[in-house]
């Protein structure tokens, strides 16, 4: 079984002290409780070593430092400046850690046998030049390796292309495939669909148990109280509303009182002002009455006053006929006023009075003075008006009332 970590630069040289627990050195930086030290003189560092002029794979004596990942970063840097990129990010991951575990189907005596083939299949897998060593620890509960390296691909630090989806669903199987064709017999470094299964929902509970609290903690709980302030906010807004409708309602009541009162006091002075209406249309009927009456006096009168003005212009001889004729038409508007209005006789007798008494005055004297005919239709006027003042319309009241 198998497990890669990644790591920025702040944490190599810590996981540096915890490789470099070889045969005869004792760290005192490093304690950890799953520690038997009483064992760690069986841990190894497996590395690439030269013999004869070949390069071989085997125990070496060395260890694991920050400078080593340094000097990569530095000639990483080096390069990309050279050709005009930008140098490494201080948060890159310039380091992956693979831990190799033995699995319990792998007798002790094949337990280095197990290590030296997976660590040249990790070699293949990420390339020898970036590996810093195989360090086998012995004295801890599981022996298992470490197998640092830098994950630079193409001259630059670049662990997300390196170690892709396809690296990791391909590592387990191929390392698998290797340690069988090399051993014999398949090591189990590949977890069962039974444990993978129970790995995954421990994995994943713990995970949606993590989440969980922290979605609680993060968005449910703060989003609770938001709406509880905003209940609160609602009420006390929606209690305040009510208090304004309530005294808004009386305002109303009281408004619609005080307009039924002006809508009652409206309905009499309507009911005033159709009476001034009638009034005034009474008042209206009997003028226009009493027009159409003047102009049927005058066009009686015009007659009257061509005859007149026919008499002025006449001989001796002829002044007696046109005067007969005068009093007669005279005495048919007579009958035709009197026919519609009694007190009209009156007028018209003054009328035919007053018109006959200039012209026998003037028929007695030996020059006679004559009348004009602007004379005569004044005396119509007058006599007109005085008709008028007889049957005027009603007068009105305070409230356009007919007394």
């Amino acid at each position: 079984m198998a497990h890669i970590a990644k790591y920025k630069a702040s944490a190599v040289g810590k996981l540096c002290a915890h490789y470099n627990r070889w045969q005869g050195i004792d760290n005192p930086n490093v304690s950890r409780e799953n520690i038997d030290k009483s064992r760690t003189h069986l841990n190894y560092t497996l590395g690439v070593y030269e013999k004869d002029g070949k390069r071989f794979i085997g125990k070496v004596r060395g260890s694991a430092s920050w400078a080593t990942v340094k000097g990569r970063i530095d000639a990483v840097n080096a390069r990309a400046k050279a050709e005009g990129k930008r140098a490494t990010r201080k948060d890159a991951v310039v380091m992956a850690d693979m831990v190799v575990t033995l699995p319990p189907n792998v007798p002790p005596e094949d337990a280095y046998k197990f290590f030296w083939n997976s660590y040249q299949y990790i070699a293949d897998r990420v390339g020898r030049g970036n590996l810093m060593g195989g360090y086998v620890h012995m004295d801890e509960t599981t022996p298992h390796m470490h197998v640092p390296f830098t994950p630079i691909l193409d001259g630059r630090f670049n662990y997300k292309k390196m170690c892709d989806r396809k690296f990791y669903q391909t590592f387990h199987k191929g390392l698998g495939d290797r340690l069988e064709q090399k051993m014999g017999y398949r090591p189990e470094v590949e977890l069962s669909e039974e444990t993978r299964a129970q790995r995954v929902y421990t994995s994943r509970t713990k995970d949606i148990d993590k989440v969980r609290g922290a979605v609680d903690r993060a968005v449910v709980q703060p989003a609770e109280d938001e709406a509880a302030r905003i209940v609160a906010a609602a009420r006390e807004e929606a209690a305040a509303l009510l208090n304004d409708a309530e005294a808004r309602k009386a305002e109303l009541v009281t408004e619609i009182a005080d307009k039924e009162g002006d809508l009652a006091e409206l309905d009499s002075q309507l009911e005033d002002v159709k009476l001034d209406i009638e009034d005034e249309q009474d008042r209206l009927e009997c003028l226009r009455q009493r027009a159409d009456g003047v102009a049927r006096d005058i066009g009686e009168l015009q007659p009257i006053a061509a005859e007149v003005r026919g008499w002025e212009a006449a001989g001796k001889a002829e002044r007696g006929a046109i005067l007969d004729n005068i009093v007669v038409k005279c005495d048919g508007l007579a009958s035709r006023i009197r026919a519609g209005v009694a007190g009209m006789r009156i007028k018209v007798e003054e009328l035919r009075s007053r018109i006959s008494r200039p012209l026998e005055y003037l028929m007695r004297r030996e020059q006679p003075r004559q009348q004009s005919l602007n004379d005569v239709l004044r005396d119509a006027q007058r006599a007109a008006d005085a008709w008028n003042r007889d049957h005027a319309a009603p007068q009105r009241t305070y409230r356009g009332r007919a007394r």
